[in-house]
């Protein structure tokens, strides 16, 4: 059962106070050797360091101060660290501390990157594959939401790999993360993976978060996994493949898709139908998955004499989507 929502704010207030009395200015090349830069987003960047007392890699996650305030910076290291014990959502060690002009908090090291980087554009990944990570991803988001806390930033790039096989997956980055029940009176995440209702916040009301917007991210994600590709640019009623989405929901036949979802195979298309319902109180849970792994989620990819690298529509297809994962990175909050 999901925890109430004041409970879950009252507990994390307590611990952004109890580490804000832990946080101290240090000089970061006393206690770490910087390696090289992982990442960098829209507040930071992400270093790989070794520790020189104990000689343990780790990720630096490192924070700007004229970017990010102190509360910011030690809300989303309490709901890291508060989650970390979750065998899918990185671990967050208990090393926190600010620079002149930074603050700093320290990760499991993923030594695989994130999960984007294994995705072949118009092709995705191997179905054994995808299952695994779906299985993982929705073990995860499940946690989340028992926890009483929303992601809002659900997407491949955001999920860790420790293993070519994706064994091991974790999610990561909760910059965004929020409460249960929040109200947020804007926009926020990657735009292909916004549920339609981010798009009906209106102030003053604004919108009630809950893990039925991560479900939503989360099919989408999958989508991507399967196909390597996006079901659409963003949805919008201008946006045609989120359109042509919208009317086959409303009139569903398993075997009469719009375009796009001729792209996943017809063992899977409810699953998507019920992962991405519009109306987000007939959304299923992320576990919907589960009810899935029997059918076949990938058709067989027929072998082409031509060098798919140079066929044009796959390049045309692969710098479609770089654009895509690039211009969702430009509305991305956090590393």
């Amino acid at each position: 059962m999901a925890s109430n929502a004041h409970d879950v704010k009252r507990v994390l207030d307590r611990m952004v106070s109890f580490h804000s009395q832990r946080l101290h200015q240090v000089d970061i090349r006393e206690h770490f050797i910087i390696v090289k830069e992982l990442g960098e987003g829209g507040f930071g960047k992400v270093f790989l360091a070794n520790h020189r007392k104990t000689g343990r890699k780790m990720a630096l996650k490192v924070m700007d101060k004229s970017r990010t305030s102190r509360e910011s910076f030690l809300r989303e290291f309490t709901i890291s660290f508060l989650l970390s014990s979750h065998p899918n959502i990185i671990g967050c060690c208990e090393i926190i501390f600010t620079t002149f002009n930074c603050f700093v908090f320290t990760q499991e090291l993923a030594p695989l990157g994130d999960m984007f980087s294994l995705i072949v554009p118009n092709v995705g990944i191997p179905e054994d594959v995808v299952k695994r990570c779906a299985v993982q991803i929705s073990n995860a988001l499940q946690f989340i939401v028992e926890k009483g806390l929303v992601h809002l930033d659900v997407k491949p790039d955001n999920v860790l790999v420790f293993d070519q096989e994706c064994h091991s997956i974790k999610h990561t980055d909760f910059g965004l993360a929020k409460v249960t029940g929040t109200v947020i009176r804007s926009k926020c995440g990657s735009k292909p993976y916004r549920a339609p209702e981010m798009y009906e916040i209106a102030p003053p009301d604004g919108l009630a978060v809950d893990g039925s917007l991560d479900v939503w991210a989360f099919g989408v994600a999958i989508y991507v996994l399967v196909t390597g590709e996006f079901p659409w640019q963003d949805t919008l009623p201008d946006d045609e493949e989120f359109k042509s989405f919208v009317v086959w929901q409303k009139n569903f036949e398993v075997d009469n898709p719009p375009e796009a979802w001729r792209e996943v195979t017809t063992g899977i298309r409810r699953m998507f139908i019920h992962l991405l319902a519009i109306d987000s109180t007939k959304r299923s849970q992320s576990a919907e998955v589960l009810k899935y792994m029997g059918e076949i989620w990938k058709e067989e990819t027929p072998e082409k004499d031509e060098d798919p690298i140079e066929n044009s529509s796959f390049k045309h297809s692969f710098f479609l989507i770089k654009a895509l994962f690039v211009g969702a990175a430009n509305n991305h909050i956090g590393i």
